[in-house]
């Protein structure tokens, strides 16, 4: 089997160029869920400190009693999960050079974590085609834990999903 010359010099450019970082929009959307706990401790701490002891043990009952819940601690666990998930996505993403020829990885607009598989949509920059991203998914499914992986188009051929199924 012959690969044409341009396949080669991409896979090249590919293997040699470094990630760039983030534009600030897509780093402070990457870590949104990170920065909200820390602005919400921030904002909360001078509050939390002001109360009383009964009010304290009142609200914090308030925060952790849910959690008893089947349904409700399944939910946490969930969106848990799916940070975690896209942590794992990037890292896996830089490991297995998925990037366009400018050094941009795909931006992860959306996780949708279910019981036994997750749906995370995808921006592909620029230069980055669904092709490619396509014959790396099964590295993809065994970097973020799961057992297959799929490649599914949008209506938009810069958006993708990717659904990665989890052994039960």
């Amino acid at each position: 089997m012959s690969a044409e010359p341009e396949d080669l010099l991409g896979a090249i450019d590919r293997a040699i160029r470094p990630v760039r970082r983030p534009n600030p929009f897509v780093a402070v959307w990457r870590w949104r869920y990170e920065l909200a706990v820390l602005v919400g401790a921030f904002v909360a701490a001078p509050w939390f400190a002001g109360l009383t002891a009964p009010a304290v043990v009142g609200f914090t009952a308030l925060v952790v009693l849910p959690l008893g819940v089947p349904p409700v601690r399944h939910l946490v666990w969930l969106r848990v999960r799916a940070v975690v998930l896209q942590h794992r996505l990037r890292t896996a993403f830089v490991r297995a050079r998925i990037h366009s020829n400018a050094g941009r990885i795909p931006t992860i607009l959306w996780t949708s974590p279910r019981t036994a598989a997750d749906r995370v949509t995808l921006f592909l920059p620029a230069g980055l085609t669904a092709d490619l991203l396509a014959q790396e998914v099964e590295r993809i499914a065994v970097a973020c834990g799961g057992v297959y992986a799929e490649l599914l188009p949008t209506r938009w051929r810069f958006v993708v999903r990717l659904v990665i199924a989890r052994s039960p």
